[in-house]
């Protein structure tokens, strides 16, 4: 966590602004980066609810605290967050925020755009705070530009952002007597009566959201995916970009976009994920179809230390090692027990397994999204015929996951 301040807020009401902000505006408390892979999680109990809102200035400017998170939010899309002790004078004063007005700005931390104003960033509204536990839930609600900071308070003066949805041009261009026809006949007709380039006036936006509900829907389910598409373009872009298989670079690109059938169009190629490697050194991890999904659990976690982790599940890697003996403390999957693992070659921190000794599936992974490179194309070279060609070290499944479940039942016996 990384709260926009300034050492001795009682004597400073220092501003900078997008003109004269420099980088070292942007320094804050400092995360020990030795922890942000322990694995734990906090209690979820004796909650404060908040549903007040303040009232917003149409793409005016307004004053909210600022906190930057190890991750991209954004509008519609829940985010864990935790904070250490030695933080909770930024803790409460978020919470304080969020009693009167509800609002918090997030920015990614690691995106270096965000180090020099201005910059888009995610108005988020506190949906609920546990301050025993240092945690608190938040939900994006709208794009914002950050444009002047005030150190003292630890606050940011944000505009707020349209969201754009461009028509088709299609419609505007059709006779009556041409609606029922063929939309490839309709796009002719257009064309010679405007003069407009044939895929000017394609309706590129609706080819691109049907390809996206069918993607997704591979991965969430149809209900899921149908309820965010009725929900309208703008919801269904952000629903649509929170999803993609990328890291925070490409997902802070999708939230930066103006318009939502851009957005949508942009974050299209993210959902054909065709092998992942290490990114690191680059050896294969897994192939697409080993992609799953498991019901009711949100793919954004935050471990004890304040880290949060977009997960991608799978029901089989390769080239990893084990790098801890297994554990339930914590754990995000009830009933699963968790093993850090890392790449075979390089030792990069890969994610984590899972195990289970009373339920279905017994075993799978989870992979933490900047541990992997997505490879969203073929390559040269690639094809499905040769993925069991490419370099592989010795993992024996079997005997691993056999040694695995013997510790779980050593522990399950104290």
């Amino acid at each position: 966590m990384e709260l926009i301040q300034d050492e001795d807020e009682s004597e400073s009401e220092d501003f900078y602004d997008a003109e004269d902000a420099e980088p070292q505006a942007m320094e804050g408390l400092n995360v020990d980066v030795t922890h942000r892979f322990d694995y734990a999680l906090q209690d979820n109990e004796n909650r404060e609810n908040y549903e007040n809102e303040a009232r917003l200035t149409d793409y005016g400017t307004n004053w909210f605290p600022i906190c930057g998170v190890s991750a991209v939010c954004f509008p519609g899309q829940q985010l864990p967050m935790k904070f250490h002790d030695d933080e909770r004078e930024i803790y409460e004063r978020l919470v304080s925020s969020a009693r009167a007005n509800g609002f918090v700005v997030l920015f990614p931390l690691d995106i270096p755009e965000c180090t020099s104003l201005p910059y888009i960033a995610t108005l988020s509204r506190v949906v609920q705070a546990n301050s025993n536990a240092l945690s608190m839930e938040l939900m994006g609600v709208y794009r914002c530009k950050v444009l002047k900071y005030n150190l003292g308070r630890g606050e940011a003066e944000v505009q707020l952002l349209p969201d754009v949805e461009l028509p088709s041009l299609l419609p505007s261009f059709i006779p009556k007597y041409a609606i029922h026809l063929p939309a490839h006949e309709k796009r002719s007709i257009a064309t010679r009566i405007n003069g407009y380039p044939f895929n000017a006036i394609r309706d590129v936006t609706e080819s691109a959201v049907n390809e996206c509900v069918g993607l997704l829907s591979g991965m969430l389910g149809d209900d899921t995916v149908r309820q965010a598409k009725d929900r309208g373009l703008t919801y269904f872009s952000y629903f649509a970009a929170k999803h993609i298989f990328s890291n925070r670079l490409t997902e802070y690109s999708l939230l930066k976009e103006d318009s939502a059938n851009g957005r949508i169009v942009a974050a299209l190629k993210y959902f054909k994920v065709f092998v992942g490697r290490c990114s690191r050194c680059r050896i294969p991890i897994f192939r697409n179809e080993h992609i799953m999904r498991l019901p009711d659990q949100t793919m954004t976690h935050v471990n004890a230390h304040g880290f949060v982790h977009k997960i991608t599940l799978l029901s089989e890697i390769r080239n990893y090692d084990r790098a801890t003996p297994p554990s339930y403390e914590f754990t995000w999957f009830p009933e699963y027990a968790w093993i850090i693992i890392q790449c075979s070659r390089c030792h990069e921190h890969l994610g984590w397994e899972y195990i289970s000794m009373t339920r279905e599936p017994r075993r799978f992974f989870g992979i933490q999204r900047e541990g992997i490179t997505f490879q969203n194309e073929l390559q040269e070279g690639d094809t499905e015929e040769n993925w069991d060609h490419v370099p592989e070290f010795d993992n024996d499944d079997q005997e691993e996951e056999d040694d695995a479940m013997n510790f779980i039942r050593l522990i399950l016996r104290r």
